[in-house]
This record gives C-alpha cells, sequence and structure tokens, in this order.
C-alpha cells in the first residue's frame, strides 16, 4: 500500500494525505471534524480534487469509495497513481458509480479496476 500513498502524493495538486488502518484519503482540501483534518473526497465538490480508498484485507481489493476533480484531468491521475501501484493479487473496486462514464472509461483503460 506504500505505493499506492507515494503515487497519490506525486501529483502536483495533492497537499494532504490521511493514512489509517484501512483507509487512504488524499485531497488539496481539508475539512476539520473535531480534531481530525480530512481530506475532501466528497464527489462534486466544487473546488476539491480528492480520493478515499478502502483497503479490504479480506478479499486483496481497494475499493474507490470517493473520488472527486474539480480540475479537469485529476481524476483520471488518482486512478491511474492507484492502478500502477496495485500489489500482485490484489484487484481495484468501484463500490458505487453515480459518475456518468468516468469509471467506465477508467475500466477500459486499467484491467484491473471493476464494479462491485
Amino acid at each position: 500500500m506504500n505505493r499506492i500513498v507515494v503515487n497519490i502524493s506525486k501529483i502536483d495538486l495533492i497537499r494532504y494525505i490521511r493514512i489509517s488502518e484501512d483507509n487512504i484519503q488524499a485531497s488539496n482540501e481539508i475539512k476539520i471534524k473535531g480534531r481530525l483534518k480530512l481530506p475532501v473526497s466528497t464527489p462534486d465538490h466544487p473546488s476539491a480534487v480528492g480520493i478515499h480508498l478502502i483497503l479490504d484485507f479480506v478479499t486483496n481489493a481497494v475499493l474507490f469509495f470517493e473520488i472527486t476533480s474539480a480540475v479537469k484531468g485529476y481524476g483520471e491521475k488518482m486512478v491511474r497513481a492507484v492502478a500502477a501501484a496495485l500489489p500482485d493479487g490484489w484487484e481495484a473496486a468501484v463500490i458505487m458509480d453515480w459518475s456518468n462514464g468516468f469509471w467506465e472509461k477508467m475500466a477500459n483503460k486499467y484491467d484491473r479496476i471493476s464494479f462491485l
């Protein structure tokens, strides 16, 4: 999973990365929730470029939980960062698709991305 974090950190707009036991969150913006500083990845956010991944160690899958890109092209940059760093035996999966075609394009480009 370190390779995923490193790849995401190389995206020029990403400034904040939060890593927990089974989540990776990254964004150019944060929201404060109590004492936590959470990277913004809410779909259709007007100014954020961010991603929230869930790591499923039982099924060896990286789940795309949320992704947003107010800047054209950065959605694919984030997907590419994840797809290029998947460990052997792991897959990437889209939990919910409200994208109007974005995930279909990504699944066609990156063969290790599937839909749940």
